[in-house]
């Protein structure tokens, strides 16, 4: 007996749903009911879907999919994040040298190269500073090889045959649980230490600063309460060294929490500021090791460059003045980009490791209810927030001149936007704003 076509639920076999909208949710219907298109939301997706390429092995289409509904509240499928990812020609890596020439591979690997002046990057780290800076993802082998054909004697000085911190394993219990800090002090010899605060259950740096002084306890308890006015909340407890910076952040950390969460009681739960040796401090101190192959050697050496080629001349008071201002800022803009590619690196799996791992640390703050974590996250005020900042001396912590200073500099570098700064255009710009800045001087003019 022949089939009547009226059984066909849908003879003309077209969805219902437009692309990025089958996954249909009540709770979300400004991004799931059925043929919504917001420019704002398509933004948004694309944005998010290329700094998740960027990142490099960020998982599978339905891993992307879960990150975009933990970071954006945004449903989609696996298989429309592998068509949009088509979309935007973000490829892996073998579909990528089918389409690049030898030449433009070994390019991108030379120039990553090119910007390690201390030798540092291994094959990973050459391999994600491409696909951070070019959106590219280039197999590791090609990378290898490219590496060892053009410098083959560097990888020898990375023997791992240096000095190790001890690791001790940790449980982690969820996000926000503590925040770790300390100051990093290698950049110190060129006059611009760091601070930065860890997020122990995902191991994110929440943030890092180039401070003029990263043992002032008022900037130490500024800092710290500019990522609770980020976040909108404080950790459980924060964790620190046992320095006389943080004696500020031990008042500050325990009034907010006694104030607004009188549920922890100081004497049997934990503290809201605890002390331990920097051996003991282990998430930031993890961290300080990458940073200084990522970002510290190499700024070293691009910041001493200025001296030997005899652009900056430190016993100059304008000079010295001018430095001070702009490669604060120079610094500043690659460490944060530092920040963020050590974020988004992926971690190697371990089996038997507590907590997350085979993910990257930013992977595994958006979605921490993979790896069995919660979020301990205090809510605070942030107007009570914003007043303590300003009680502690504001964002004027935080410059290395003076205000008058600062404005007529920072007049002079707008006229020179959008022009980016980096630690390979430091001390050109140096030069350009010299005679600007001051003009009674009769510095030699330089053009950009």
């Amino acid at each position: 007996m022949s089939r009547d076509s009226s059984f066909n639920r849908n003879p003309k076999g077209k969805n219902q749903y437009t692309e990025g909208q089958s996954n249909y949710h009540p709770t979300f219907p400004k991004f799931c009911s059925p043929n919504y298109l917001d420019p704002e939301r398509e933004a948004t997706i694309t944005a998010a879907l290329t700094e998740y390429y960027k990142r490099t092995k960020v998982g599978t289409y339905d891993q992307i999919a879960e990150l975009l509904e933990a970071d954006h509240g945004i449903l989609v499928s696996g298989k429309t994040v592998q068509r949009r990812l088509k979309k935007l020609g973000l490829r892996g890596g073998l579909i990528n040298m089918k389409t690049l020439s030898k030449e433009a591979v070994q390019q991108l690997v030379v120039t990553e190269m090119d910007k390690d002046v201390a030798k540092r990057y291994g094959v990973n780290t050459i391999r994600s500073k491409i696909a951070r800076n070019a959106t590219v993802i280039i197999p590791r082998s090609v990378v290898s090889d490219v590496m060892h054909m053009h410098d083959s004697a560097a990888f020898e000085g990375r023997e791992p045959t240096a000095k190790k911190i001890f690791r001790v394993a940790k449980h982690k219990i969820g996000i926000h649980q503590s925040w770790s800090g300390d100051g990093h002090d290698k950049l110190y010899k060129i006059g611009f230490p760091v601070y930065a605060y860890v997020e122990d259950g995902s191991s994110v740096v929440l943030n890092a600063w180039i401070c003029p002084s990263n043992r002032l306890k008022n900037t130490v308890a500024y800092l710290w309460l500019c990522l609770v006015e980020e976040h909108e909340g404080m950790p459980t407890q924060t964790i620190t060294d046992c320095g006389s910076e943080t004696t500020e952040l031990f008042a500050v950390a325990t009034t907010l929490r006694n104030c607004y969460h009188p549920e922890f009681d100081p004497t049997n739960e934990l503290p809201a500021h605890q002390y331990l040796r920097s051996v003991h401090n282990i998430e930031v101190e993890r961290s300080w090791y990458r940073l200084r192959l990522d970002f510290g050697d190499n700024a070293v050496l691009k910041f001493q460059e200025g001296i030997i080629e005899g652009w900056y001349q430190p016993h100059d008071p304008d000079h010295y003045e001018l430095c001070q201002f702009l490669w604060s800022r120079v610094l500043q803009a690659d460490l944060t980009k530092s920040v963020i590619f050590r974020n988004g690196t992926r971690t190697r799996k371990q089996a038997d490791k507590p907590g997350p791992s085979g993910m990257s640390r930013a992977e595994a703050y958006s979605t921490y209810k993979k790896w069995g974590g919660r979020n301990d996250k205090l809510a605070i005020p942030v107007d009570v927030v914003r007043q303590m900042k300003e009680d502690l001396g504001g964002s004027a912590l935080m410059e290395f001149t003076g205000p008058e200073f600062t404005a007529r500099a920072q007049a002079v570098l707008h006229t020179l936007q959008p022009v980016e700064l980096t630690m390979d255009n430091g001390w050109k710009i140096f030069q350009i704003m010299l005679p600007l800045v001051f003009p009674e001087r009769n510095f030699p003019v330089v053009q950009l």
